[in-house]
C-alpha cells in the first residue's frame, strides 16, 4: 500500500469507477464528512476510483479522483472525526485563518474551522471517521469513567500518549486483513470488533486530543481480586464479538487496570488472555471435529482469525503442534 504498490487500500470494496465528479462525491460522503468537489482542470476528465467499507463503527474510504485531480472543501466537522492519511504530500488551506501547510502524514480534519485540500490524483488518499461520541465511549473504557466532554483532536498543543506512526502500523493492518478476509469469504464479527478497536484506540493514543491528559494519568489502584471473575466473564463470552473494553466494563474497571491484572496475574495482556481462551476452545472443537475440507478453516475463523498461517502458529506455539496434527490424531484416536 505506498505508491509502488499495485493495489491500493481496500481493493476488495470497490465501490465505484467513474469519470463523473459528482458520482464520484456522492460515494465518497456516506463514508466520510460532508464536503464539496471541484475539479482543478474544469475541462479535463476525472479517472476516479473509490474503495469503501464501514468497521463497526468506523468507516475507511480510499479515494483517486484522477485526471487533473480535485479541490476538496470541508465544513467544520463538529461531531465528527475525520482523518485524512494522503499516499503523497497534500496542499491544505484553513479557510478561516488562511494558514497553509503539507499534509504528509496524519491529518485530523478541524472541528471548527472549514478546509480546502487538495489530494494527490492518482495516488490519492485514506479517510477514517467514526464520530466524536463513539470514541467517547472507546475512552471512558481506557479510563473506567467518562470524561466531561468528548475528545477534540484539531490543533491540541503537546505530544500524544504514543508515536504518531501507531495510527499508520494500525491501519494499513486492518487494511491489509480486510483485503484478505474478502478473500476468504467475508468478515466474522469477531474480526469487525477486534478490528473497530484496534482503529479507535490508534487514535486515542497516537493522536493529540483534549482527553490525552487523562490517558497520561496513573490508573487507580488495580483490584487484583477481579483476576478469577476477568477469566471466568472471558470463558464465558470468547464466543461473542467481544473486545478488551467490553472485558473491562465487564468487571467494571479501566481497561489500564485491567491490563495490569492481565500482566501481574498471567504475564499476559488482555487480549492475549481472549486469544488464548479462543484457542483452547479451538483445541477442543479439533479434537471432536470430522475431518474434511474447511473443517479447519472453519474451527480458525470461529476462533476469530482470518489468516490461516498466523492461526497455526499461534496453535502451535500454545499447543506444540499444528491444527491438523490435532485433527489427525483424534481421528485415529476416534
Amino acid at each position: 500500500m505506498t505508491p509502488a504498490d499495485t493495489s491500493p487500500p481496500l481493493s476488495a470494496y470497490q465501490r465505484v469507477v467513474s469519470t463523473d465528479i459528482d458520482v464520484l462525491h456522492d460515494t465518497v460522503e456516506p463514508f466520510a464528512v460532508g464536503h464539496d468537489l471541484q475539479a482543478r482542470e474544469p475541462d479535463g476528465p476525472l479517472d476516479g476510483l473509490v474503495n469503501a467499507l464501514g468497521v463497526g463503527a468506523v468507516n475507511l474510504v480510499w479515494v483517486r479522483y484522477g485526471g487533473g485531480g480535485v479541490i476538496v472543501d470541508t465544513p467544520p466537522t463538529e461531531g465528527h472525526f475525520a482523518m485524512c492519511a494522503p499516499m503523497a504530500p497534500m496542499g491544505v488551506e484553513y479557510r478561516s485563518t488562511r494558514n497553509r501547510d503539507t499534509a504528509g502524514g496524519s491529518l485530523v480534519l478541524s472541528h471548527d474551522e472549514p478546509m480546502r485540500m487538495t489530494p494527490h490524483p492518482t495516488l490519492g488518499c485514506l479517510v477514517i471517521a467514526t464520530s466524536t461520541g463513539r470514541l467517547a465511549d472507546h475512552l471512558t473504557g481506557h479510563l473506567g469513567r467518562e470524561c466531561t466532554a468528548p475528545p477534540r483532536f484539531h490543533r491540541v498543543d503537546g505530544p500524544a500518549i504514543a508515536p504518531a506512526s501507531i495510527v499508520e502500523r494500525t491501519w494499513r493492518h486492518v487494511c491489509g486483513v480486510l483485503d484478505h478476509a474478502t478473500a476468504e469469504g467475508g468478515l466474522h464479527p469477531l474480526v469487525v470488533r477486534s478490528l473497530e478497536e484496534s482503529l479507535l484506540t490508534a487514535v486515542l493514543l497516537g493522536l493529540p486530543h483534549t482527553a490525552t491528559g487523562c490517558l497520561a494519568e496513573a490508573p487507580a489502584r488495580v483490584p487484583h481480586h477481579l483476576a478469577g471473575a476477568i477469566r471466568e466473564w472471558v470463558e464465558a463470552h470468547h464466543h461473542r464479538p467481544i473486545g478488551v473494553t467490553d472485558i473491562a466494563a465487564a468487571v467494571e474497571i479501566s481497561v489500564r487496570q485491567l491490563q495490569a491484572i492481565c500482566q501481574d496475574q498471567w504475564s499476559l495482556t488482555p487480549t492475549e488472555l481472549l486469544r488464548g481462551i479462543r484457542l483452547d476452545h479451538a483445541r477442543a472443537a479439533l479434537t471432536v471435529a470430522r475431518a474434511g475440507p474447511g473443517t479447519v478453516t472453519d474451527i480458525a475463523s470461529a476462533a476469530g482469525y482470518l489468516h490461516m498461517s498466523r492461526f497455526s502458529a499461534h496453535y502451535r506455539q500454545r499447543f506444540g503442534e499444528t491444527p491438523t496434527q490435532t485433527l489427525r490424531q483424534a481421528f485415529r484416536n476416534g
